[in-house]
């Protein structure tokens, strides 16, 4: 009897007797040959994400701007997207890091993972993506049942935005990241999918780099119907007032965006995907 119940319990623990194995955004393969209990994320989303799926509890320390929910407000800090404190990272010896796929603390991060610390890079840029990450953190968690139901709530609110948004007239849209210089985002990323949801067409898509630089000359050149940035140059405060020609002027098409509910690939964006496409469906009731 013993020996059969002992058989029972590793038959109802998977992770006793076959590897997690994923493809982190890097296109490394991570094996691990148990579900993590002591992460450390290294990427605001990341912690947000583990939270997402009920592993919040499982987040020993995390970065500055990883602000989300308000639980991770009182996790410790061991650095940012430039540095990180390695002998803090060191001291709690983490079995899983989550990283970003790039930034000044990427020497770090690889001199961590030569020292036999497990990291997996994250990088969602499409829903797709996302979907994908929050599956993936289930299994590297233990926690798929959870993980599963986010990720389908959050493709199940994207496809309700597109049928409720998507076939209608589209939208010339300029998306200001960033004023000085002239910060935009290129059709691969995912706020620029947001905007293809809402019936948008990015005008910078094309461009080969993420968040490129572009001029004003060539905004001015796409007069887009919409600019979309952030709060403080939206309205009639904008600094876009100031070239009268643009058809997003024009169209009082000035549309501000939460960065807080729109610049994390996290399920959250729903929120400030849903305001964009609303604001930008009054602009097309205007035009119309």
């Amino acid at each position: 009897k013993p020996i059969t119940t002992g058989l029972i319990t590793l038959l109802c623990v998977p992770w006793l007797w076959a590897d997690i194995r994923v493809i982190d955004d890097a296109g490394e393969l991570l094996v691990l040959d148990r579900p993590a209990q002591r992460i450390v994320s290294l990427v605001p989303h990341a912690t947000e994400l583990l939270f997402e799926i009920g592993a919040g509890d499982l987040i020993l320390a995390t970065v500055t701007f990883a602000d989300y929910p308000e639980a991770a407000q009182a996790l410790p800090r061991v650095g940012d997207y430039n540095a990180l404190n390695t002998e803090a990272i060191l001291a709690l010896e983490p079995d899983l890091l989550i990283a970003f796929t790039s930034g000044a603390n990427l020497a770090q991060i690889n001199r961590l993972q030569a020292l036999g610390y497990p990291v997996f890079t994250s990088d969602p840029q499409t829903f797709a993506d996302i979907d994908r990450t929050l599956r993936q953190f289930g299994e590297l968690t233990g926690r798929q049942h959870s993980a599963n139901r986010v990720a389908d709530a959050f493709t199940a609110d994207i496809a309700r935005l597109v049928e409720r948004f998507g076939g209608k007239r589209p939208l010339q849209v300029f998306y200001q990241v960033w004023h000085d210089p002239l910060i935009t985002l290129n059709g691969e990323t995912f706020i620029s999918k947001v905007i293809e949801v809402c019936g948008g067409v990015n005008v910078f898509a094309d461009l080969l780099a993420p968040s490129p630089q572009v001029s004003l000359e060539a905004v001015i050149g796409k007069n887009p119907e919409v600019i979309v940035t952030g709060p403080s140059d939206a309205g009639e405060a904008s600094r876009w007032h100031q070239w009268p020609q643009l058809q997003a002027v024009v169209n009082d098409a000035l549309i501000a965006t939460d960065p807080d509910t729109l610049h994390r690939p996290v399920p959250g964006l729903i929120k400030g995907a849903t305001a964009l496409c609303e604001a930008m469906d009054q602009v097309r009731e205007r035009l119309n």
